[in-house]
């Protein structure tokens, strides 16, 4: 409960560009803007870890994008999200 209050807070002091959720091994982007790709890979990881719900957000921070977590996103499935975004942000440019 806590960390979802703590999540909420954080939320509201630095909203994200990007909300996707995962819902029983899918992903769908609900805010902002993602390419297709990053959104189905986003479903592959949550279907792995069999992640039955949670959201992964893009923040904007003084060191570029970063992604944040919502509190149902296990944390041993957050480092595969933040190196396939790392992908999939190289292929951009």
């Amino acid at each position: 409960m806590i960390g979802a209050a703590f999540h909420w807070l954080r939320r509201l002091a630095n909203p994200p560009l990007f909300v996707i959720t995962l819902s029983g091994g899918t992903a769908q982007l609900v805010q902002g803007v993602a390419t297709e790709a990053w959104v189905a890979d986003c479903a592959a990881i949550a279907a792995e870890f069999g992640i039955a719900r949670g959201c992964v957000e893009g923040v904007r921070t003084w060191r570029g994008v970063e992604l944040r977590f919502s509190p149902d996103v296990p944390a041993a499935s957050r480092q595969r999200f933040r190196n396939v975004f790392a992908l999939h942000r190289s292929r951009r440019h």
